[in-house]
């Protein structure tokens, strides 16, 4: 079973939690991903058997402070189910970082509030929009160029970005033509990115209409295949960040948990 979910909020000690919840994660079997922590939040990819799913929603919401539970606000980003064959991620890592999102915006110059990011559309909502070509404004593609290669909604512009701290002098220049009430569509793999373009199009350009595809990319292909009767509104593959992507390759997969 796959899983992703993130949280921006502060997170008081993450080297405490980063200990407390690999403690609870290393007795789950068969668990592997990643799992970033910083004083920003948090952000986590996983691969669990089906069976150890709610084992792992428990462990992720008790091993951090009760302040501070990854799903009080949003349920996390259930994905496919996977043959045990198919290569997902190597290992478990409990990481603490610096950022869970590293985005190179100069905080003192540039003060933002995540919380502040514009409304999320479920799936179907933001299928309706992006099929209704009458909306004016901007369906913006907040992925790298090499992701947006492999694939993207139909009538999106790409960011053309080689990393996602390239990310804003990018937006600066695509939306300076745009009204400020004019629809700004934004959407990225599974969501977290998206965050912190919202809220820089919001809160340092000025954009009142900023919407967010929820749960990103991998949400609207789970609503299009539970869906099957409606034309769907992507072209093209997904890129993902785990081992599926090689499986043609047939590259082996470590048994090995470890905490780095």
């Amino acid at each position: 079973q796959m899983i992703s979910f993130y949280k921006f909020a502060p997170l008081a000690k993450p080297e405490e939690c980063r200990d407390t919840l690999f403690e609870k994660l290393q007795g789950i079997p068969g668990l592997r991903g990643s799992i970033y922590l910083a004083q920003e939040g948090i952000n986590a990819q996983m691969a669990v058997p089906p069976e150890h799913l709610d084992e792992l929603l428990e462990a992720c919401s008790t091993g951090l402070p009760v302040s501070f539970d990854p799903f009080a606000d949003e349920k996390p980003n259930i994905g496919d189910v996977v043959p045990s064959s198919t290569p997902t991620f190597n290992r478990l890592i409990v990481r603490t970082r610096d950022y869970v999102l590293r985005d190179g915006i100069d905080s003192s110059a540039i003060a933002l509030d995540w919380s502040n990011a514009g409304p999320e559309l479920e799936a179907n909502e933001w299928h309706e929009a992006v099929m209704d070509r009458s909306n004016k404004g901007a369906l913006l593609d907040c992925r790298n160029l090499y992701e947006s290669d492999e694939g993207t909604f139909r009538g999106a512009t790409p960011l053309e970005t080689d990393t996602f701290q390239d990310s804003w002098s990018q937006l600066d220049g695509m939306t300076k033509d745009l009204s400020k009430d004019e629809p700004v569509y934004i959407f990225c793999t599974g969501g977290i990115r998206c965050v912190k373009v919202g809220a820089y199009l919001k809160q340092h350009l000025g954009f009142d209409n900023v919407k967010r595809l929820k749960h990103g990319i991998i949400g609207y292909q789970k609503w299009a295949e539970d869906n099957p009767g409606e034309p769907s509104a992507w072209e093209g593959e997904n890129f993902l960040f785990d081992k599926r992507r090689f499986e043609e390759k047939g590259e082996e997969t470590e048994e090995a948990i470890e905490k780095e």
